[in-house]
């Protein structure tokens, strides 16, 4: 409904308009909007009202564009932007603010685009994230953090892409995973940590997927699995163990499916199945055993 009279909103503006003051109504009598033209063309002051009656927008219009300050609002009355615009871009320092009127985000803008400091904050004024834009785009170093003001992530943007050193943090302040960005993936050694700071996994990306040997470990530090990966696809022998250390399933790969001999154990170390796949589909004679005995 919001989108079909905005539209419509849009459409009384696109009419050819006689000069001089104009109001605008909603069905139920409620003043919309109301300004001035002149060559047809939207000029001077301008206000718009939601249908509660609450004020929406105030600003300045020059030659049919947005000009000088202008003031959004919340239906419930609270300030949700105030900005500048020269010839209808936004220019300079502008704010954004939550429904409870505290600051949400402020950003500099330079011929209608991002240009300098960002920085969002939660509804509490804690700071949420902070960075730098150049001529649009995201660059330079960049902090994301938690509603608690501990860090998040950090890393580092190239022309909107994370480019660089990355890591990333548990709620409470553990590091969560760290590596390297190229062009915005995933690129070299990587490393991830549970919230007790015990890793969880390591290995190496390629462009975004998992590439050579990889490790996964359980929360007790002891192995979980071990295998290789080309093309973010299994490759190869792959291991899964328990948390008590002993060996879970030895398996083979290729190209991501499963292909040769496949073994399960149960937590004692004992054989429970055994079998083969071909090209992920079980071949063969499949055996189960109970106990390390043939069923």
């Amino acid at each position: 409904m919001t989108i079909k009279i905005f539209s419509w909103f849009k459409s009384i503006f696109k009419r050819p308009h006689p000069d001089g003051p104009f109001e605008i109504f909603y069905k139920d009598g409620q003043l919309q909007s109301k300004g001035n033209y002149k060559d047809g063309q939207r000029e001077g002051p301008f206000e718009s009202c939601h249908e509660n009656g609450q004020l929406e927008s105030k600003g300045n219009f020059k030659d049919g564009t947005e000009d000088q300050l202008w003031e959004r609002y919340h239906e419930n009355g609270q300030l949700k932007f105030k900005g500048k615009y020269t010839n209808g871009k936004m220019d300079g320092l502008q704010h954004w603010f939550h429904k409870n009127g505290h600051l949400r985000e402020r950003q500099t803008y330079k011929d209608g685009k991002n240009d300098g400091l960002w920085e969002f904050f939660y509804e509490n004024d804690q700071l949420k994230s902070t960075g730098t834009f150049r001529d649009g785009k995201r660059n330079g170093p960049f902090e994301i953090f938690y509603m608690n003001g501990g860090l998040r992530s950090k890393g580092n943007h190239q022309d909107d892409q994370r480019e660089g050193p990355y890591e990333s943090y548990h709620e409470n302040g553990q590091l969560e995973s760290r590596g390297t960005t190229v062009g915005g993936k995933k690129n070299g050694p990587w490393e991830a940590f549970y919230e007790n700071g015990q890793l969880e996994s390591k290995g190496s990306y390629a462009g975004g997927k998992q590439e050579g040997p990889w490790e996964t470990f359980h929360e007790n530090g002891e192995l979980k699995s071990r295998g290789s990966f080309t093309g973010n696809k299994r490759e190869g022998p792959f291991e899964e163990y328990c948390e008590n250390g002993r060996l879970k399933v030895k398996e083979n790969y290729k190209s991501g499916k499963q292909d040769g001999l496949y073994e399960s154990y149960d937590e004692n170390g004992q054989l429970k199945t055994r079998g083969a796949f071909k090209n992920g589909v079980l071949d063969g004679p499949y055996e189960l055993y109970i106990d390390g005995v043939l069923q």
